[in-house]
């Protein structure tokens, strides 16, 4: 009797812990989080009990309830179905490269909308670990005040593993794949970026030999980019069980970083609510932060908004100002057509367009073109 009385009390503590995940998100806010769930759906590697890894897995993110999550080491198609349908009210992407451990983003449908889904930097492929490419996805946010676009990229880069020659390869790649990245951004400033997941490396010094951190570059322009999860590291926090350092990092440009609500990241410590979670759920914690995508931005004098563009066939330009460093067009759904040079490509589709400059100080401006 005494025997039962102990199986039935283990069932019940790992019951309870497994399901007792205090809520996170926010009614207010987009609440975002990376997490790597270690070999989700591969019993070789990782916890080896699959069934009680995915219960833990879906527990969590059912009970913190964030809005979009940046997945890391899915790792088989049956777990990726499994997960998706253990989270009504949520869909996914995966990324579709060859590697087994498989990034994704999981979304609340209720509050975006895919517009376009793709792996980017692919002449990059060997510093994106051997061709885990960066999973670029283009979602419409609804905050319920207002719809906006952000394009959510998720990152696993290469792990600090091997020998030493291995290891220095793997800094290597890590800086260069991150260097590759910005450039991407540097590109494209008008989109508002989210860059999620396991970048296997820590923001004040590097992981391996504490060398200048990887990322020194993308730090480096404070203008153009910011780290949530510097904060943390700063703090002595960390994001996995093992080790000291934060390497699970969230990071915005420019054009999204006023959304982002202050002091609001954060990493989860689910080894309080699970028992043995580091051996049966993951190595890794999410890394959460919030973002309010219903604030009002300030806006510029109307002297400066008010502009006559006009187009004289092949490029816009601006009657009486400064012109604009870069141009975008969508359609109507919101899709994005074109962006780049205020010299816009012969190919534009015909119809109804939306276009939307970018100027020099610091504005934007948008109208409709209704292009023959």
């Amino acid at each position: 009797m005494k025997k039962i009385f102990a199986i039935i009390s283990i069932f019940f503590v790992f019951g309870l812990s497994a399901q007792n995940i205090p809520k996170i998100g926010t009614d207010t806010t987009v609440d975002v989080a990376c997490w790597n769930t270690e070999w989700l759906g591969d019993a070789q590697f990782g916890p080896t009990n699959e069934v009680t890894q995915m219960k833990n897995v879906v527990a969590i993110m059912k009970g913190m309830d964030l809005d979009l999550w940046g997945m890391c080491e899915v790792s088989s198609s049956a777990a990726w179905d499994t997960l998706r349908a253990r989270l009504p009210g949520f869909d996914g992407v995966i990324s579709t490269w060859s590697q087994t451990q498989k990034t994704a983003l999981i979304y609340r449908k209720g509050m975006f909308r895919v517009l376009n889904a793709q792996h980017i930097l692919a002449v990059y492929e060997r510093e994106f670990a051997s061709g885990r490419l960066p999973l670029e996805v283009m979602l419409e946010v609804n905050s319920g005040v207002k719809k906006d676009t952000v394009y959510a990229i998720v990152l696993h880069l290469k792990a600090n593993t091997g020998t030493t020659a291995e290891k220095a390869e793997s800094y290597d790649f890590r800086k260069r794949s991150s260097e590759a990245l910005k450039d991407y951004m540097d590109a494209r400033k008008s989109r508002k970026f989210l860059v999620i997941g396991d970048w296997n490396d820590d923001l004040d010094v590097s992981i391996y030999n504490n060398l200048a951190t990887p990322f020194a570059r993308i730090l480096a322009d404070t203008a153009g980019y910011f780290y949530p999860s510097r904060a943390l590291t700063l703090s002595g926090q960390r994001s996995t069980t093992s080790f000291s350092n934060m390497i699970d990092h969230q990071m915005v440009n420019r054009s999204l970083r006023p959304y982002y609500v202050a002091n609001s990241a954060a990493v989860f410590r689910a080894d309080a609510y699970i028992t043995g979670y580091g051996s049966n759920t993951s190595d890794h914690y999410p890394v959460y932060a919030r973002y309010d995508f219903r604030r009002t931005l300030p806006t510029v004098s109307v002297r400066h908004v008010v502009r006559e563009m006009v187009f004289d066939g092949t490029q816009w330009h601006c009657k009486g100002c400064a012109e604009p460093y870069y141009c975008s067009v969508f359609s109507t759904a919101g899709k994005l057509v074109y962006e780049g040079s205020p010299k816009l490509h012969p190919d534009l589709p015909s119809g109804c367009l939306i276009v939307e400059w970018r100027f020099w100080d610091g504005s934007v401006l948008r109208k409709l073109w209704l292009r023959p």
